[in-house]
Order: structure tokens, then sequence, then C-alpha cells
């Protein structure tokens, strides 16, 4: 069952992205040709063209990284993306970066990678869980979260929680405030001191994704009809429907602001409801959003980057 709303989005397809299937509005060209307000898709490099690329991370507009299956490694400097030398061969899942020169990127069978602005290197960690999620606060507050794991880099070791269930998903606004979430996990709460455990939306355990924004401001995503996300407000969590999106990544450029990526869907909440819409056709996977100031970028299946310029 993991990563289910790819099941319910596009069916079992395993097609690979092409561009000669899609709308003729969507460029295949560099981002600085791409107009306002327009899907483009950028060029992968060749060695990326088939890879499924699983989580982009913004350290800014023109610096972006995204990792896939095979330990596959990008980075965007500039207006080109190019393949990172990797030390590892596993399926990478998750990325995130607390500077150009300090980034984590996890995947499976407890593969950890770190980056220190000139070279990734493999790091020795508690666990051969799957690792599918990285949030961090700092270089000293970074949390993984995989299968029954969840892990936590002080700057100087891990320390490791179980729970049940296959954790997807990790989000928080600082070392006390941070939550986790997955397959059949319901959602974990950290306030600094324990984990506590919630349910925002009733007739399901299940949630793909997790943003918070502030304490009194976190979104889930679900799979369950009519209530695809569910938002926290500081005092209750409300359902609200996206009308088809279901989101494995969320990221926000403001409240009223956010974007979501699953299935083959895109979404979008202007601060009063959802809108979605399917740029790329029907048979793409998409499974990252990143949201750097003024961009919204989404990766996929098939070597799929794409960049919207707002």
């Amino acid at each position: 069952m993991k990563y289910l709303p790819l099941v319910f989005a596009i069916g079992c397809t395993t097609s690979a992205f092409d561009p000669t299937e899609f709308p003729e509005s969507v460029a295949v060209e560099a981002v600085t040709a791409c107009p306002a307000g327009q899907w483009c898709i950028e060029s992968s490099p060749a060695t990326a063209a088939a890879t499924l690329l699983h989580s982009v991370w913004a350290v800014s507009a023109e610096d972006l990284f995204a990792v896939g299956d095979d330990g596959m490694i990008l980075r965007r400097t500039g207006d080109v993306w190019a393949q990172m030398a990797s030390p590892a061969t596993a399926n990478l899942r998750g990325v995130w970066a607390a500077s150009s020169s300090d980034a984590w990127a996890g995947g499976v069978g407890g593969t950890i990678l770190h980056f220190d602005g000139a070279t990734w290197t493999q790091v020795a960690v508690p666990t051969t869980a799957d690792i599918d999620g990285i949030w961090g606060s700092g270089p000293s507050d970074v949390w993984f979260c995989g299968s029954g794991t969840v892990l936590h880099w002080n700057g100087a070791a891990f320390s490791t929680a179980g729970f049940a269930g296959v954790l997807l998903s990790v989000s928080g606004t600082g070392p006390s405030d941070v939550w986790a979430t997955g397959e059949n996990s319901n959602l974990r709460h950290w306030n600094g001191t324990s984990w506590t455990t919630s349910n925002p939306i009733s007739g399901t355990g299940t949630f793909f994704a997790v943003l918070a924004l502030s304490p009194s401001d976190v979104w889930v995503t679900d799979f369950m009809p009519g209530k695809e996300t569910g938002h926290w407000n500081g005092v209750k969590w409300t359902s609200l429907r996206t009308g088809s999106g279901i989101f494995n990544g969320l990221s926000a450029l403001a409240p009223g602001d956010i974007w979501g990526a699953g299935g083959s869907r895109v979404g979008h909440w202007n601060g009063t409801a959802w809108t979605t819409e399917q740029p790329f056709g029907a048979n793409v996977a998409l499974w990252s959003v990143a949201t750097p100031p003024g961009h919204v970028w989404i990766v996929g299946s098939g070597g799929l980057i794409a960049h919207r310029s707002l």
C-alpha cells in the first residue's frame, strides 16, 4: 500500500514521461525562456532521463537539489541541471538543505547522505529502515522519517524513536514543533519533550504529506474522497477537498499560497479553496514540489523536472 495516492490518481501505470504527449502550452526549454504563469519542462541530464525523481528542495531560486532512484542526485545552479557524484546506489526518496553547503538525502535501507559543499558522503546511522522524508530547522536540528522510525540529528549524533506504520513525511517550525506522518501511522507531533498522536481526518490513519507553516497552521494530505487535505488552525482540524488531487508533496510560499503535487495533478490553495490541474498529461507521476520565492518546482517519473515562474 505504500504511496497509495499514485494508485488512486493514475492507476498502476509505469509509463515514462513523454513530452510529445503533453499540451502544446508546455514548453521543453530552459527556465530563463519560460513565460511567467506557464509550466515549462526543464532538460534533465541524459543520465536522469528515465529516472524517477522523488524529491526536490530549493535553497534559493537559483540553487536546487533533486534526488531519485539508483542514488541519483541532481543540482541546479544558474540555468542548468547537472548530475552530482553520489556514493550510493540505493533509491533516494528525500532531500533537504540548510544551505548550499549543508544538504541531506535519504533513501532505501537506511541510506543517509550528507553534502558539505564539495562532496556527498554516506553517513552511518542507527537504522536500516527506509528513509522517506527529511526536514530541519537548521544544521543542528534535522529530522528523518521512514519505515517505523524517526531519526533526529542534533549536529553531533543521531537519536531514534520507533513508531508503527510507514512514515513518509516530516515537517515543522522549530525544534519543539515537529510533525511526522505516513501510511497507517496517524499524525505524530513532537513538542520538544514527547510525541503525541492525533488523527486529523476521520476514517483513515494514512496521510501522505505534512506541512507545518506555524504551530497554528498545519496541513496534511489524504486519499479519502472529499477529505483530500486537512488543516489545523491551532484549535481544530478541518477537512478540505481538492476535487481531484491526492498529493504526495506540499510546499508553501505563504499561508494563502500553497502548492501540492501527486499522481498526475498539481494543486494550488489560494487561501479559500483548492484548484487542481493536469499540466503534464495523465501518465506522469508527480512526487515532490518546492517553492522558492517567485517559483514552483515539481519532480516526478521519467526524469521530469517542471518549473513555473510566478
